[in-house]
């Protein structure tokens, strides 16, 4: 016999993406009350697969559940937020390590290329919205040429803190060109098989991320603790 959908188990899934979509905005501040009524109303689904989601991105870290109070978008102290960005830089410069031998499979290259888009796109309002996809597609890419599921279930653990931070720090057109123009760099020098110097390139792309938050900490008070 042929598997049935699961409906509930779907929905459960849908409610957690579309409440982790919506904690990951930066114009959703820390500290904000998540009212499982309120949600499930807006949502237009009982309050129970709420409820559930809300206990897994506790799980994740993007939500603090106080006991008699609720559900809270979680504050963040910056000195985890810049460790969680160096452990990704880590991860990456290690992907490229373990996965030299996959750099002379073509579909690598077209793979990433595929994720970094033309200056004159970036430019259009379609463009600075959906620019953040791209940036993770890319990413995900550099994790992917390790061909190791064990470094993608790591990175997968913490990609919804990435996320977060990956829309903080492209929210204007100059970052994000900047984002693509590096982007274009590390793959120009992977496909000149230098892995050493694609993992420089890594290491100085996410030193200018991290530049980018602590001016963003400066500036924004409340943004981390």
């Amino acid at each position: 016999m042929i598997e049935k959908i699961n409906i509930e188990r779907n929905l459960q899934n849908r409610v957690y993406e579309i409440i982790k979509k919506y904690l990951i905005r930066p114009d959703v501040p820390p500290g904000t009350h998540l009212y499982e009524d309120r949600l499930a109303k807006e949502i237009g689904v009982s309050r129970t697969p709420v409820k559930m989601a809300l206990t897994l991105l506790e799980k994740e870290g993007l939500v603090v559940i106080q006991p008699n109070k609720g559900a809270f978008k979680s504050h963040l102290h910056f000195r985890d937020v810049i460790e969680i960005l160096k452990i990704r830089m880590t991860l990456e410069s290690l992907s490229l390590e373990m996965g030299k031998e996959y750099f002379r499979d073509s579909n690598t290259f077209l793979s990433l290329e595929k994720s970094i888009p033309d200056i004159s796109w970036i430019g259009t309002p379609e463009g600075l919205t959906k620019y953040p996809e791209l940036d993770q597609q890319f990413h995900e890419n550099l994790i992917m040429v390790s061909n190791s599921r064990r470094l993608l279930r790591m990175i997968k653990d913490l990609d919804p803190l990435f996320q977060m931070f990956r829309f903080l720090c492209l929210q204007n057109i100059e970052r994000i060109k900047l984002s693509v123009e590096e982007h274009k760099k590390i793959l120009e020098v992977l496909m000149t098989g230098d892995i050493s110097l694609g993992k420089n390139l890594i290491h100085a792309h996410w030193e200018s991320a991290i530049q980018d938050l602590e001016k963003k900490h400066r500036e924004t008070p409340g943004l981390f603790l």
